[in-house]
This record gives C-alpha cells, structure tokens and sequence, in this order.
C-alpha cells in the first residue's frame, strides 16, 4: 500500500464509515462488540484526563484523515487544527465542515457501488476548526497547544523517531499527547530500518526526557473494506502529560 492509496476512493469510502458510518455499517454483524466502533470518537472521550486540561484548550489533530476527531475536540476544544497529507481526505473533511454533508460511493461486492451519505454528528462547533493539509513531520505550527492527538500515524511516516522529536514542542506544559498505532510497518510508508516495534524501548527514549507516561492501553478499531471484509486492528494507545520546561 503507498501512500497514494490515501487519495483514492477506495480509501475515501473506508475512512468515512470508519469516522461517520452507523455501527451496522462499521462492524462485521451487530454480534460483533460494539467497543470496536466509532474509534475517532473514543480517542477524544476515553483518551485524555479532561479534568487536568485548561478550560476551553487548543488541540493539534496530526494525520486527522477526515476528521471526525476534530470535529469531537471542538465540542470541548476553543481552537482545533487538523493536518493530513492527503488533499482527497482534507476536501471531504472541510465540505463536511462547510455543508455538514458529503455523499460517497462505498464498494460492495465485486465492482458493485452504493451511493452512501455521511453527516456531521450534532453538536459539533466546526467553526473552531481549522484543516490543513501538510506533512506531519514538516509543517510549522506558530502556536504550541493543550493537547496533540497522533491516531495511527506513527508507522505511516517515513521518519517515526523524527515525529517523536518534534512533539514536545507543540505542547504546552502540563499539554497532553495522545499517541496510538497498531505498528503494522510497511517499506511502502517507512524504510525498513526506522520501523519500531510495539513498547519499543526507542519511543520511550525520546519521549521520557519531556514526558511523564500516564496511560497505555488498547484501543480497538475495524476498517471496513466491503460487507464480507474488515480489518480488526488492535492499536496501542499511550498517554503522555508534558514535563515543564
């Protein structure tokens, strides 16, 4: 898989049922847990102590896709920014954000298409939101935030020890990070010696000496690719609180 396959349709449709689609459409079979569903949604409710963060923080959504954390953080965020490489993901995301709609056609079997329609979930405030579309290792940012999502971006850079170097200084102190990734590498993202392996005493070098380790657990998710083919992942989730200066 290159990364090209990040603009595509095919790539379009599975990350829009991932982020909007109803659980019938996300999930295998409604016997199928229901705790795999809605993983942008988790991320924001179940990944950071809300309770220690200022009122109203600024958030950074690094490898936002198509935005469904973003639009999550600004129920609870006074300014959110999300930064993708892939124009195909960020224009659905901005025209969700400007029409509160998109309309997209998902595979079936074989060659077969249905037109699908996804909605922004009420209550959002995409007035706070601001999509860019960027390199995560790359783009300048003239503000630190309060919190820093990086959902599954770790092994789709092909610099993963560079992204780890630059997190701290897009955080405030006593900010927040939250890191997920299944570590499912592939040369086709990241060469192969700049792979690193989950628990990788590596991620904990860079990141100890400017944060304290608050949290690490599992965070399910399932990407559908038709109705008869989904991919479970088990990503691990780290979260880290940002040491003073």
């Amino acid at each position: 898989m290159s990364s090209d396959f990040y603009e595509t349709s095919p790539a379009l449709a599975q990350y829009l049922i991932l982020h909007y689609g109803s659980v019938e459409w996300q999930l295998p079979s409604s016997s199928c847990s229901r705790e795999s569903a809605d993983f942008p949604v988790r991320c924001v409710q179940e990944g950071f102590r809300w309770g220690e963060l200022p009122p109203h923080p600024t958030a950074l959504d690094l490898g936002c896709a198509v935005g469904r954390s973003c639009f999550e953080l600004s129920r609870r965020c006074r300014r959110v920014v999300g930064l993708d490489l892939s124009q195909t993901f960020l224009q659905s995301a901005r025209l969700l954000q400007e029409t509160g709609s998109i309309r997209c056609p998902v595979p079936l079997e074989g060659d077969q298409l249905v037109e699908r329609d996804f909605s922004l979930p009420a209550g959002v405030c995409p007035e706070r939101i601001e999509f860019r579309v960027g390199d995560a290792l790359a783009t300048p940012f003239e503000e630190c935030f309060d919190l820093l999502l990086a959902a599954n971006l770790l092994d789709r850079v092909p610099d993963p020890t560079a992204l780890l170097e630059r997190l701290p200084a897009l955080l405030h102190p006593g900010g927040q990070l939250l890191l997920t990734s299944p570590f499912s590498w592939l040369s086709a993202h990241t060469p192969r010696d700049q792979w690193l392996l989950p628990g990788s005493p590596r991620v904990a070098s860079l990141l100890l000496p400017h944060f304290t380790l608050l949290r690490r657990w599992d965070l399910p998710l399932v990407l559908r690719e038709h109705p008869r083919k989904f991919q479970w992942c088990l990503p691990e989730a780290t979260l880290w609180r940002r040491n003073d200066v």
